[in-house]
């Protein structure tokens, strides 16, 4: 689980949105904010991920059953500036036979939002 996730951010940072997709098994749902997407095929969910303005850098997952929680710290990407650079993101993946299934933004975990000193 947590090697589908580096395999996200990785693809994602490197601007691979092909690669993204590949790791996910359509239809998915993407939820970010109040907005749902069903995205039905491999293309939709590259140019999903393409208009994502932020690479994101793995500082931690959890998991617990089918569920992958990361915290990732966010930074620009090739194809473009980052609107939060430096400051943590989560996503909760819901991952079944080694493909993404769901992926939902959430909010950072408590523990995680915390400044370190």
């Amino acid at each position: 689980m947590k090697a589908v996730v580096r395999a996200w951010s990785a693809h994602l940072d490197a601007g691979d949105n092909a690669g993204v997709a590949r790791l996910f098994k359509v239809p998915v749902l993407m939820t970010q904010g109040a907005y749902v997407f069903r995205l039905v095929n491999k293309s939709q969910v590259a140019r999903w991920h393409a208009s994502l303005p932020c690479s994101g850098h793995v500082v931690s997952i959890t998991v617990k059953g089918r569920i992958a929680t990361a915290v990732f710290r966010l930074g620009d990407r090739a194809t473009s500036k980052c609107d939060a650079p430096g400051t943590l993101a989560a996503a909760r993946f819901t991952i079944v036979g080694g493909k993404i299934i769901a992926w939902q933004q959430v909010p950072v975990p408590p523990q995680q939002a915390a400044p370190v000193a």
